[in-house]
């Protein structure tokens, strides 16, 4: 039997296809082990999204080769968006690697096993069903695709060109995956794709994101139903309202609004609604729940932001109380339309200046926004134990790796706390990100 070793990076959506990957060929009879030096056959899963993940990702490429060139491993394999991306080329870029394979067919993998090339993706025109996943995650809190693709093509992105047109699952496809889930112990699904709020357009001809999150909500066992990733021009009132009418839909908000400059925004590619429509939008949702988190992604340096545009990101990060920002410099990414526009580009050092201005503001924020927590109780997933009563976990505020984390205490000697247990805090104390709290039961 032959032993197989995954080294994933990316986003979510890659670590889904990196899952999909392993159940294929743990059914076909390989033995997945968690040691590169005891591989056979190695598999990275690669990223493509900026220039960051590309290096990154040939960095992995070329780390992961020493263990062919002198350990046991037989074949390197690439698999995910950077292969896809460059795959007319892949293998005469990387002489290292054996076969590779895109992102459309992941089936492929059974045939990169046994044989050198490139194994091209058919015409993909719907969402492809690939079954099992082996999670390589926690059992208590897993990811679940809802769709692939993209339909909004941002000019800043090459999403779109490699992961193609919008296609969304079934729901009855997704609940089946929930229940499967829960009946090994979830208690938490955190529903992902390239944009959430679009999902079902394509087969429901209707946004059927709340048709799909009451569904899910009749799923016995789980507790938290955290939605990421949503299209803030496409987040109108009903899903809005489903959030806070859905049982079991956590008051999450993970909305990538890039930027609040109407001029930056059209020249990207996602309207021209801007600053007023933003914080509406913001303020609606803090009015069914104040307690409600926004969490978003912003772009600095695009072609043609000014100190003008800049200090409106600013005054918005401040005056919106963002409860969790992500700063990202602009990439020039071949094959995107950004690199057309006509106006005048930054120097990295300049964004990177701007990128520190920013997260500065955002973390002063984040830091005044989590003291409304301090005296209340709150329920905590628990993901760690580190020491006899001292546990380390999340709340329903707080996403998987990307947000921080709960620190709580257990003074009972008497009450058991288990990973993956939900238990209730009070918390009395917060740092930039994180909140300290003790067990009440």
């Amino acid at each position: 039997m032959q032993n197989i070793y995954l080294h994933s990076l990316g986003c979510e959506k890659n670590t889904v296809d990196g899952e999909h990957i392993l159940a294929i060929l743990q059914k076909n009879g390989f033995n997945i082990t968690n040691n590169a030096e005891d591989a056979d056959i190695i598999i990275v899963n690669t990223c493509a999204f900026i220039e960051d993940s590309k290096k990154e990702s040939i960095d992995a490429i070329f780390d992961h080769s020493i263990y062919k060139k002198y350990g046991k491993c037989k074949r390197l394999i690439v698999s995910g968006c950077m292969s896809e991306r460059y795959k007319e080329n892949f293998l005469d870029m990387f002489k290292e690697v054996d076969s590779a394979i895109g992102i459309h067919d992941l089936e492929n993998i059974l045939k990169a096993v046994e044989k050198d090339g490139f194994h091209n993706a058919k015409e993909n025109t719907e969402y492809k069903e690939y079954g099992d996943r082996v999670n390589t995650g926690t059992k208590h809190s897993v990811y679940i695709r809802i769709s692939d693709g993209c339909h909004a093509n941002c000019s800043f992105c090459a999403i779109p060109k490699i992961r193609g047109e919008h296609r969304s699952r079934k729901i009855e496809d997704i609940v089946k995956e929930a229940e499967n889930y829960a009946a090994n112990g979830a208690k938490e699904i955190n529903l992902i794709a390239q944009e959430t709020t679009f999902y079902g357009y394509d087969i429901y001809k209707k946004l059927a994101l709340p048709d799909l999150l009451k569904a899910l909500s009749k799923v016995e066992g789980i507790k938290w139903i955290r939605v990421l990733y949503q299209n803030p021009v496409i987040l109108n009132d009903e899903i809005i309202e489903a959030f806070f009418t859905t049982e079991k839909v956590v008051p999450y908000f993970d909305i990538p609004l890039q930027h609040i400059d109407k001029g930056i925004l059209k020249d990207m590619n996602r309207g021209s609604r801007g600053y007023k429509f933003y914080r509406e939008m913001i303020n609606k949702i803090r009015s069914y729940n104040n307690d409600a988190v926004i969490r978003t992604s912003l772009i600095v340096g695009f072609p043609g932001e000014t100190a003008e545009s800049f200090k409106k990101l600013i005054k918005f990060v401040r005056n919106a109380e963002l409860d969790r920002v992500g700063v990202f410099i602009y990439s020039e990414e071949e094959n995107t339309d950004a690199l057309l526009i006509d106006k005048p580009k930054m120097k990295k050092n300049k964004k990177l200046m701007l990128r520190e201005k920013l997260m500065k503001t955002a973390i002063e924020v984040s830091e005044k926004r989590l003291e409304r927590f301090i005296g209340k109780t709150i329920d905590v997933l628990v993901e760690k134990k580190e020491d006899d009563n001292r546990f380390i976990g999340r709340s329903i505020y707080d996403a998987p790796e990307v947000d921080g984390f709960v620190e709580i205490y257990n003074e009972n000697e008497n009450y058991n706390i288990n990973i993956g247990d939900i238990v209730k805090a009070e918390i009395t104390y917060n740092t930039e990100y994180d909140l300290i709290g003790n067990v009440i039961c």
